[in-house]
């Protein structure tokens, strides 16, 4: 982690940038490193709660006119950010990173098992939830303050379907979304169980299926889009 503050902060020296790193429960000494290396916030959750729990911790805390959260393996190099605030800055209220995106490429490929997985979750996810985009689990996202402030007071899922979630709250308040092509440099997750994930994560699509049709996430405030 104390490698992922430091490259962050170096690959955007003259941004005025806010680290924020959340640690889900790690019990190691993640806060710890992470705070000598620099990082202006530290959260840490006092138990593992998923991907999910983390980046709405992170999100909730931060105070940045433009939001974005990555993975602290930085499968895409934090200078990527870069595209993201730029479609931001441009009018849109959510830029996804997308690895289906024409102009995407890769340096190191993830495995075939992976991708396979990946497309059939995501056809999934386009069947449950009617979601239009084909990469909704790129862990590289952006936001204006305002419609992250709209989604994650919203959302619900600690795991890693919350990327879906996201997604579609953003859809369902209306918000201008535009997919962002990315360059992958993959570093296998040996930490994640691959079928136990991916059976909590076909669960909750279904869960974010029957919130929203039962009006579980609220409509848009008065100042939202």
């Amino acid at each position: 982690v104390a490698a992922t503050v430091t490259r962050v902060r170096n690959a955007l020296p003259d941004s005025e940038l806010e680290i924020i790193v959340v640690d889900d429960g790690s019990g190691d000494e993640t806060s710890l490193l992470a705070r000598r290396a620099g990082a202006d916030q530290v959260i840490e959750l006092p138990e593992n709660r998923g991907k999910g729990a983390a980046v709405r911790a992170g999100m909730m805390a931060a105070s940045g006119a433009y939001l974005v959260f990555t993975d602290v393996d930085l499968a895409y190099h934090p200078t990527q950010i870069a595209a993201l605030l730029e479609a931001l800055q441009a009018g849109a209220d959510v830029a996804l990173g997308s690895r289906r995106h024409p102009s995407s490429s890769e340096i190191t490929p993830a495995s075939g098992l992976r991708k396979r997985g990946s497309r059939i979750f995501n056809l999934f996810t386009r069947l449950v939830v009617g979601s239009s985009y084909l990469d909704t689990q790129c862990g590289l996202k952006g936001f204006t303050a305002e419609a992250a402030t709209e989604i994650f007071t919203r959302s619900k899922v600690d795991g890693f379907a919350f990327d879906v979630e996201v997604v579609h709250l953003a859809r369902k308040l209306g918000l201008k979304t535009t997919e962002v092509p990315v360059v992958l440099d993959h570093v296998e997750q040996t930490t994640v169980r691959f079928i136990p994930q991916a059976i909590r994560m076909l669960w909750d699509v279904l869960k974010i299926r029957m919130w929203s049709a039962l009006g579980r996430y609220p409509n848009p405030t008065a100042k939202g889009h």
